[in-house]
């Protein structure tokens, strides 16, 4: 239903692919969650649309898309800008004590997955209810980084992919990849991998001490040699390139700002310690404050002004203030 799936397009501000959801669709979703026999059916709907069954289906003008009404306070206030600010721009003196760099990152690179349907399995290859969520943790799985902090080295992979999922939901991720099933290709890192794998395993009295080039994968062992010398053709690493927003420099700004900023009598202070953690608990109103004048101000004037502090990240930083403000526009 929601077009701005994964990871690729949840961030995304170009409101030109934004859509509204139509509500006839969301009243066959919603009708088609409430009458799911089972939980594990209700969870896969609800992880595919994001809809549940609500009681005002029940009446015939109800329309979500014109009459629900956003909590300020809760969504928007405390939580997305107090999540912007925390934990995008890392404008806090916690974050400062850790660098970012894009090999921290757990995962090396998003791709757009095919979710389980019965109508993209394989023929005679159609999963049962509690096989489905195997095929999400395979794919997630095939994401992580190679290389870096967070990496998963091979072994680890492949006891990730094994333990996660069945035969046929590894199957199902193969399948949509348009990967063949013959073996001839594998490189040889994972066909080592393979024998090493299955000898640790087996109870088998004899071991395979070759990897089988000549046959199509067959048992679970060989669909995961096949994801992974998949996974070996994509990137190790994330290759983002972060500007450096939270830097001690543009917190001091901002406290600069704070203390020098004249206000009306009306408008409620906030702490000019801003971003230390003795400054406490920002509260909401404290949040609108910040959004709609001092940050603004500060950030503007330290990441957008013509006399604006020399760095490598301009282009980056502009990029970032204009995310940021097309944020505190909404609040």
């Amino acid at each position: 239903v929601c077009p701005l799936r994964g990871r690729d397009r949840v961030f995304s501000i170009n409101r030109s692919i934004w859509g509204r959801r139509d509500v006839n669709e969301l009243r066959r979703l919603a009708e088609q969650y409430r009458d799911a026999q089972t939980l594990p059916q209700r969870r896969s709907l609800f992880k595919q649309h994001g809809v549940r069954w609500s009681s005002f289906w029940i009446l015939e003008y109800w329309d979500p898309t014109k009459m629900l009404v956003i909590d300020v306070m809760h969504c928007i206030l405390e939580g997305l800008v107090h999540y912007h600010c925390r934990h995008v721009l890392r404008l806090d003196a916690s974050a400062l004590k850790t660098m970012v760099d894009s090999e921290d990152f757990q995962f090396a690179y998003d791709w757009p997955w095919v979710e389980y349907s019965d109508e993209a399995a394989p023929p005679g290859h159609t999963l049962k209810d509690k096989q489905v969520p195997g095929v999400a943790k395979v794919q997630k799985a095939l994401c992580i980084a190679l290389e870096g902090d967070k990496a998963f080295t091979l072994d680890q992979l492949w006891t990730r992919i094994f333990n996660v999922a069945s035969l046929d939901a590894l199957r199902f991720v193969v399948h949509t990849l348009n990967l063949s099933l013959a073996l001839s290709g594998i490189c040889d890192t994972v066909a080592s991998l393979y024998v090493k794998q299955v000898c640790t395993k087996s109870k088998a009295k004899q071991l395979p001490t070759t990897f089988p080039r000549d046959n199509v994968a067959r048992t679970k062992s060989q669909f995961v040699a096949i994801l992974i010398d998949w996974r070996l053709q994509r990137p190790y690493h994330c290759n983002h390139n972060l500007p450096v927003t939270g830097s001690p420099e543009t917190l001091a700004h901002i406290r600069q700002v704070i203390r020098e900023t004249d206000t009306p009598s009306w408008v409620n202070s906030v702490p000019k310690n801003y971003g230390d953690s003795a400054a406490g608990t920002i509260k909401a109103d404290e949040w609108r404050t910040l959004s709609t004048i001092y940050l603004p101000i500060a950030l503007i004037t330290y990441w957008g002004d013509k006399n604006c502090p020399p760095t490598e990240d301009f282009e980056a930083l502009s990029e970032v203030l204009k995310h940021t403000m097309a944020l505190f526009q909404a609040t």
